[in-house]
């Protein structure tokens, strides 16, 4: 496994804690107020949340099978995908 694919895992796990965090807070906006926005938006984050997991735990299992030449792009979705959850956090909270 590449410094950098391993690199990848650890941002898209970093990536699930912060879609964590996020679909606790629309979860329980959406508990408190009965609204269908913010239901909505805690489904969504869930699901960002499950696919998180789901790659940072393919790219950990599958990593012998992934050709050299893919590993910069996937690093390289890893942070555009952290900057964005971090910033829809950021003005969350």
């Amino acid at each position: 496994m590449t410094p950098l694919l391993s690199l990848a895992i650890v941002l898209y796990s970093i990536n699930s804690v912060l879609l964590a965090a996020l679909a606790y807070v629309y979860g329980r906006t959406a508990l408190s107020t009965r609204a269908k926005y913010p239901l909505g938006l805690f489904v969504f984050s869930t699901l960002l949340l499950l696919h998180s997991g789901g790659t940072a735990a393919a790219y950990l299992f599958l990593s012998p099978y992934f050709l050299e030449e893919a590993v910069p792009s996937m690093f390289i979705m890893a942070v555009f995908e952290l900057v964005g959850v971090g910033f829809l956090l950021r003005i969350t909270l």
